[in-house]
């Protein structure tokens, strides 16, 4: 979308005259994996490879939000041909990644969450999005790959159907989540990347260390006694991305952090 409000089609019905999937040979897969792996020490370091806009994400691209919530009640019947088709061309990227890169996991991202609750009724993801997702992570984990869901926001409701379908990590579990209480009831089944406060003001480009550390510290204490919990700091840049590595206060976030596993 490259403008706002500029969609590229409004009528789910039409998406097969707008659609084209670009033949996987033509995006350089393999040479992409070839640079990015040249320094790679098997053992030592763990690989994750990103499969970002998922199905729905990439529905509300191509029409916007609101005609795409709008058509997952008024065509669900088109918005399962378009998932479906999405979803096999998804899969086929995700062969080529795991033949290219040979990776310990794949995260997939489709967030479909606000920080309050589901974009639609968990009735209308299980029936209308659910089919075709499973599908996806069928065939990464069916290659011996770990999957791994990505969805911000407040998205508890449909949590379960994620383990049930086979993921066994998610991120980035924001605050607004009964995190704790997913850590429990998962535990084993499920490994829950994320903790830090992402919305307040412990994330803005100006937080001083301190409130980091403190971050931190609280996160270790709270969630890292369930056993399955992956810390997930989100430190922003002048430019509002996320930015880690370089960061000044990682390192003494970091330090903070173990010193409460040694405690532990």
């Amino acid at each position: 979308m490259p403008e706002p409000n500029n969609f590229m089609f409004e009528d789910i019905a039409d998406w097969k005259d707008y659609v084209k999937f670009p033949n996987i040979d033509s995006l350089g897969i393999e040479a992409a994996a070839k640079i990015e792996m040249a320094d790679f020490t098997p053992g030592e370091q763990v690989v994750n490879v990103f499969s970002v806009c998922g199905l729905f994400e990439r529905l509300a691209a191509f029409m916007g939000f609101e005609n795409a919530l709008c058509s997952l009640v008024e065509d669900p019947e088109s918005c399962q041909e378009f998932f479906d088709a999405f979803a096999d061309y998804k899969i086929a990227c995700h062969h080529r990644f795991i033949d290219a890169y040979q990776p310990d996991m794949i995260t997939y991202f489709d967030d479909l969450a606000t920080a309050n609750g589901l974009f639609m009724s968990p009735k209308v993801y299980r029936e209308v999005i659910k089919p075709a997702h499973q599908r996806i992570i069928e065939a990464v984990t069916s290659r011996g790959v770990i999957f791994a869901q990505h969805t911000c926001g407040k998205c508890e409701e449909i949590v379960g159907d994620y383990v049930e379908m086979g993921a066994k990590m998610w991120s980035s579990a924001q605050i607004s989540n009964d995190l704790e209480g997913i850590m429990e009831k998962y535990k084993g089944r499920l490994i829950v990347e994320g903790g830090w406060d992402s919305s307040g003001p412990v994330s803005y480009n100006d937080a001083p260390t301190e409130a980091v550390i403190d971050e931190a510290v609280r996160c270790a204490k709270q969630y890292g006694k369930y056993g399955n919990f992956i810390l997930m700091p989100v430190l922003m840049n002048e430019n509002g991305n996320s930015m880690l590595v370089g960061d000044p206060r990682l390192t003494p976030m970091l330090e903070a952090w173990h010193g409460v596993e040694k405690l532990a």
